[in-house]
């Protein structure tokens, strides 16, 4: 008979230590990496917020390895299931499903990680297939695993396929649909170099602020206790962590820093905030471009806006930590109450989030034309709103961290056919040299996802009247 059985609970908690393995330690590791894998494929939740519902069990150096594999796993989910399926010699879709993500995190940590020897994955997985399946099953994830243990390089495996574009989707573990699109717009090189970059870890990287002694002073404090940071490439305020914890630091915990990617502190500084600026901050929470500005130019007046008061509640944390008063709206951006207007307002749209897909591998998995298509709608209404609160002589600022012109250029292109007195800026001579790179058109700057960094799009369109 069958002993097959969720590798969770049903109330949707990560398994406990006494179900997940006859051992413990990395093995309920790995038997939580796989229930987040599940979880955050079965639904449209982030994994990361499966990450943090389990995390608290583990002690850090655990949490480090939970991390590793449960994101890798996600970012390698495609190459990993041609592996295994040439492996079992026959097409992924056949096998068991509840051996299916066993396999994926055993295979993923014999590819790619060397500090637990294969025989141990081998062993673990077995293991837990016994508890998912029947001895058969258990039997089939031993011969797999141990034809892989044999050959553990993704150069033995290598992926058999005539058309281009699907060898190179499956080779770099990503949708078909994106590698095409992006294949006719980048070209072969900056699309191999672009999925290269996607399954990457990126580092974490620190806003500091200026009127509180700026990213030398918080980078000394870091250094004092362990933490091996870099002045960031992107951003004047901003710093790489290299090595190390900076959440276990003295500076967190007296608000030193807030933590945000390179990419989009540089995207909210197109262009540089002024002195004495009005600026909106129209969907705000977490709070990360508002945020940026106050940490590059303090002397703005910044009104930060959201609809979820449980997101406005995150930001005001933020801004308790850092010791930063916020002045904090609960306001419809579709439909914003604004007695005044403001010299700046932006506005970070909803979209497809590719320019994130190595800090939300789970993207990639439920990405589609036409969810890109109904994001675009939303962000045109948004953007329509968003206009009407910018002052004449002011700036509309739309961030996306998408790298598509369904949900930038034509958005923007639809704003301009409705309002004549809203014109493209010309950025060049107003972005910092630094990130003049990226200036892609007029009012268009446009950041690909490569290096440490996320990619980012941002246009900017200046008022007349």
């Amino acid at each position: 008979m069958s002993r097959r059985g969720s590798s969770a609970p049903s109330d949707g908690r990560p398994p406990g230590r006494r179900a997940e393995s006859r051992r413990a330690g990395a093995d309920s590791v790995r038997a939580v990496a796989a229930w987040i894998v599940e979880r955050t494929l079965a639904s449209r939740a982030p994994a990361e917020s499966f990450l943090a519902a389990a995390a608290e069990r583990f002690d850090e150096r655990d949490q480090r390895l939970l991390r590793e594999l449960s994101l890798g796993t996600l970012r390698w989910l495609r190459r990993l299931d041609q592996v295994i399926a040439a492996a079992a010699a026959r097409r992924f879709e056949e096998i068991q499903v509840e051996l299916r993500t066993v396999l994926r995190v055993a295979v993923f940590q014999m590819l790619f990680l060397d500090r637990v020897p294969a025989h141990a994955a081998v062993s673990e997985a077995v293991d837990q297939a016994h508890q998912r399946s029947h001895r058969g099953g258990a039997g089939f994830v031993n011969a797999v695993l141990r034809r892989i243990a044999r050959e553990p390089s993704l150069a033995a495996w290598p992926v058999d396929e005539t058309d281009p574009v699907r060898r190179l989707a499956i080779d770099k573990s990503h949708p078909d649909a994106l590698v095409a699109r992006w294949l006719a717009r980048f070209g072969e090189t900056a699309t191999a170099r672009l999925l290269d970059a996607n399954n990457r870890p990126r580092p974490l990287h620190l806003l500091a602020f200026r009127d509180r002694g700026g990213r030398e002073l918080v980078a000394e404090q870091l250094i004092d206790e362990g933490i091996e940071v870099e002045p960031s490439r992107l951003s004047p305020v901003g710093l790489t962590v290299r090595d190390g914890n900076p959440f276990a630091t003295r500076a967190f915990a007296r608000g030193a820093f807030y933590v945000q990617d390179e990419a989009s502190q540089a995207a909210a500084f197109v262009p540089p905030p002024r002195a004495g600026e009005r600026v909106l901050d129209a969907a705000a929470a977490p709070g990360g471009k508002g945020l940026a500005l106050e940490a590059l130019e303090p002397a703005i007046e910044l009104v930060a806006a959201d609809l979820s008061p449980a997101r406005l509640a995150t930001l005001a944390e933020n801004g308790r930590r850092l010791s930063r008063p916020l002045r904090l709206v609960c306001a419809d951006a579709a439909a914003p109450p604004w007695a005044q207007r403001f010299d700046r307002v932006i506005l970070d749209a909803p979209c497809s989030g590719t320019g994130t897909l190595r800090k939300h591998p789970e993207l990639k998995w439920r990405w589609s034309e036409v969810e890109l298509h109904r994001l675009a709608e939303q962000a045109e209404r948004l953007l329509e709103s968003a206009a009407a609160a910018v002052a004449p002589g002011g700036w509309l600022c739309a961030i996306t961290c998408s790298l598509e012109p369904e949900e930038n250029e034509s958005v923007g292109a639809a704003l301009l056919a409705r309002h004549p007195e809203f014109s493209p800026v010309d950025l060049a001579p107003l972005v910092d040299p630094s990130v003049a790179f990226a200036v892609a058109g007029p009012g268009l700057w446009r950041l690909i996802t490569d290096a440490d960094h996320d990619g980012f799009s941002v246009q900017v369109f200046h008022r007349e009247r």
